[in-house]
């Protein structure tokens, strides 16, 4: 097995027409094309007015969402935040959400979703090895 995996998933301004499971059209879902085994990721785009096909929560998981592009809605809980590109929003573990597309927005709402559970970071510490060998395109 290669240390290694890759995925195209076309441009992003095609996401909204990505097929995922459960109803969630403009949804990708990365581990199983990478075969990742300790962070989840979806790729998702939100048409105008779109909306989740339904509020979710993690048991154990925590997910980070990185918004690309578009204007939208996130509800966590009680809470409605606005989001746009260059939003960044962490959704702790048990936390109820959803997500809408704003129906006036210029573009789909384009959005980067990683989940990641178990150790903490805390625990896991900065487990990096860094090199200065030259880069191969030097």
């Amino acid at each position: 097995m290669s240390h290694y995996s890759t995925a195209e998933l076309g441009p992003v301004d095609t996401w909204n027409a990505l097929e995922g499971p459960h109803g969630m059209n403009g949804k990708l879902f990365l581990e199983g094309p990478l075969r990742s085994e300790n962070v989840g990721m979806s790729v998702n785009g939100l048409a105008p007015g779109g909306s989740s096909p339904f509020w979710h929560l993690h048991a154990q998981l925590e997910e980070v969402y990185v918004f690309l592009g578009g204007e939208g809605k996130m509800a966590l809980g009680d809470d409605v935040i606005e989001v746009k590109a260059g939003s960044t929003v962490r959704v702790a573990p048990k936390t109820m959400m959803a997500v809408h597309a704003n129906a006036d927005s210029s573009t789909d709402l384009r959005f980067v979703c990683a989940r990641a559970g178990a150790a903490s970071l805390l625990d896991v510490g900065d487990d990096s090895e860094i090199s200065h060998d030259p880069f191969p395109w030097s």
